[in-house]
Order: structure tokens, then C-alpha cells, then sequence
């Protein structure tokens, strides 16, 4: 986008302090550098000459976890996530990015991961790389990396209802990440060949539980215009498993596996793209109870601290932010938090105790299955 695209929203926000309370990255540090106020003061002495592109101040544009929590709390709905991601744009073209930043930048784009040394995880032979799937199933390299459970669940839950599936012999990355940190024109290319690759497989249905990978197959290959065959059905995993709930293709005895389960709203899936109830209409239905509502739910939810990947270039910060919300679970006690996202998951999990479980929605549908006739 670039910052003179976002001039107007740095002029309204530099002296507005009103959604200060709303910013999860202040609530954890209470530095008012952290706050759209903060950013936008930063970027006007930038650009009157008062101040350089510092090292504090770049690393300061970097603990923002884009979560977009401050524009929806905006009576005006400025969007002041993009005056940070437009400023890592800047701060990537003028070759100022952190050491750490460029180094997962150039994993993506040379290893398609920002893990340097990505573990290679299980999936059955039969499924891998088969053309004209019903449907493809696309994990993510997070996924991938840190969650070999998520797969496992998703693989039972396919083979659960007896569709036909497969995923890509080599998936890549989205390019989401990439776009957050301030790499747009490589994230743009990165998301054209994954495209491709999509395509040629020839599947109905595109099936993913990454919220982050989501986003960019739903919102960003149209606005990058990236094509996908037309006939191809994009849907996150909660959508997925709802429907064949309902369709009758999931049955459950009603042991409930899990108790007290909370349900933690991806900013990315939730705020970004406005999914909320499928997630929690299956919680009710293998819980026998609606989610515990934590106090900051659905478009107005905090942000768990893992956005941008921050828990891999700052994870102090995030740390910090995943601590809130875990309290906040506790106040509610929640016994379990359930959310649909696995940054979500990975941050909840480096700093939970064992008083709370942490599960993903297709490890909680997996649980019953196994319990099913």
C-alpha cells in the first residue's frame, strides 16, 4: 500500500488516544510506542525530519502483531493495522528490516517456510500429491512444523467420512507472512506459483486449517488477481466439519470428551474474514454446552500474540500477549481453550500451565470420533 496511501489515517490517529485500551501488544507492554497514537506520532517526525529510522523505532513496528483490533474498536474504523504494515514496506525498501526478519523472509521465499529447517511430518503415502481429489487438503507450513496433531486429527476426520483426498507433494508457503512483514511484491509471487500448484491438482474442495492460509486463498488471491479454477470450493476447516455435521457424515455418542471449553476467535479468521459460529456450533454439539464466552469475544476478541509470526521474531512480546488471554480463560473457568488456528495453538501451548488444555477444533472432533459406533 505504501505510507502516502495511509497519510490521512496517520493524521487522524497521532493525537487520538481512544483505542489505546483495545491494543493487546500496549495492554502487554504499556508503551504508548505500541499504539496506532504511538506509530502514527513515530512516523510524522519520520517524515519532518525529526527522527530517523532508528533501530527502536523499527523494532517498535515489528511488535505489532496485526491483529486490526484497534480499527475495529475505531468509531471511524481508520485502518491503522495498515499504517504499520505500509511502514514495514517502507522500512523493507529501504533494506532496514531486523536481522531476524530477513532471515524468515528468505527462508519463505527459498525454502517456501519461515522454518529453516523444517520438520518433515507424517502423511499417508496414498494421499500424497494424487491429481482430482474431492478434496485437497492444505496444512500450512506451521502446521507442518508444529503441529503433526492437527494433520493426524484431519487425516482421521477425512477418512472418518470416506472422501477422497489428497495434499500437494510440495505445499510451499501462502505468502501471508511474507505480506505482513512488509515483503508485498514477494508475497504476491509466492502466492501465484502456490496457485498454480492448487490448480493443478484439480480438487473440489480446498480444505484448510490455517486461518492465516485462509485469508489469502478467500480475500488476497482476488485482490492480487490470482486466479484459482472456478469450480474449485475454498473452506476452512470449521466450515468443512460443520457441514458434514450436518449433513450427517459426522455422528457422535454425547460422552463429551472435553469440559468447560472456552473458544479463542483467530483474529484472522474472525475479525479479518467474520467466521465465528461454525467453530462454536461444533463445540456445543460435541460438548453438550455453548463455548465459555471469554470477556473479549468474536470481532471484538484479543489477539493470542502470534500474529505476523511474532512468536518467532519477538517472542517476549508475544509471550506476554498469550499470558492475557489465558488469564482471561481462567477467570471464565475454562478448563479447556479451543481455538482454529494453529499460531493460536503454538503460542497458547509455550505458555499455558496444566490447569487448561489446548486444543485445536479438528483435534476436538477427532477426540469423538474415536468414540463413535
Amino acid at each position: 500500500m505504501g505510507i502516502e496511501e495511509v497519510r490521512e489515517t496517520i493524521k487522524m490517529c497521532r493525537f487520538c488516544f481512544m483505542c489505546r485500551h483495545a491494543c493487546p501488544t500496549f495492554l502487554a507492554t504499556k508503551l504508548d510506542s505500541h499504539t496506532p497514537r504511538g506509530y502514527a506520532l513515530m512516523l510524522s517526525a519520520i517524515a519532518e525530519g525529526i527522527r530517523n529510522w532508528d533501530e527502536d523505532c523499527i523494532a517498535r513496528f515489528y511488535q505489532c502483531s496485526q491483529c486490526g483490533l484497534c480499527k475495529e474498536d475505531c468509531e471511524y474504523h481508520w485502518p491503522e493495522d495498515e499504517v504499520v504494515r505500509s511502514a514495514r514496506e517502507e522500512i523493507v525498501a529501504l533494506k532496514k528490516e531486523p536481522q531476524i526478519i530477513a532471515r524468515i523472509a528468505s527462508s519463505i521465499i527459498n525454502k517456501g517456510t519461515p522454518y529453516e529447517k523444517e520438520r518433515k511430518q507424517y502423511v499417508p503415502p496414498e494421499h500424497i500429491g494424487k491429481k482430482n481429489p474431492e478434496v485437497l487438503y492444505f496444512a500450512g507450513c506451521s502446521t507442518r512444523q508444529n503441529h503433526p496433531e492437527i494433520m493426524e486429527a484431519t487425516n482421521n476426520i477425512l477418512n472418518f467420512i470416506g472422501v477422497n483426498w489428497s495434499v500437494l507433494e510440495e505445499e510451499g508457503c501462502c505468502g501471508m507472512t511474507l505480506f505482513d512483514l512488509g515483503y508485498t511484491e514477494k508475497a504476491k509471487k509466492i502466492a501465484a506459483q502456490l496457485a498454480d500448484k492448487i490448480s493443478r491438482a484439480e480438487a473440489g474442495i480446498l480444505l484448510t486449517g490455517c486461518a492465516h492460509c485462509y485469508r489469502i486463498f478467500r480475500e488476497k488471491f482476488n485482490e492480487w488477481g490470482i486466479q484459482l479454477p472456478s469450480n474449485i470450493k475454498v473452506v476452512h476447516s470449521t466450515e468443512y466439519l460443520w457441514e458434514n455435521m450436518l449433513n450427517g457424515k459426522l455422528q457422535f455418542t454425547t460422552d463429551a470428551p472435553v469440559e468447560s471449553v472456552s473458544y479463542h476467535d483467530p483474529c484472522q479468521l474472525g475479525r479479518k474474514l467474520g467466521i465465528y459460529e461454525p467453530a462454536r456450533k461444533l463445540i456445543e454439539k460435541l460438548t453438550n454446552s455453548r463455548p465459555i464466552e471469554l470477556f473479549h469475544n468474536r470481532e471484538k476478541a484479543e489477539c493470542c500474540g502470534a500474529g505476523t509470526t511474532m512468536f518467532l521474531t519477538d517472542p517476549e512480546v508475544s509471550a506476554k500477549v498469550a499470558r492475557r488471554r489465558i488469564d482471561a480463560a481462567r477467570e471464565e473457568n475454562a478448563k479447556a481453550i479451543v481455538t482454529a488456528c494453529q499460531n493460536c495453538k503454538t503460542v497458547f501451548t509455550k505458555v499455558h500451565q496444566n490447569d487448561i488444555k489446548i486444543l485445536d477444533v479438528a483435534e476436538l472432533v477427532s477426540l469423538q470420533l474415536q468414540k463413535a459406533p
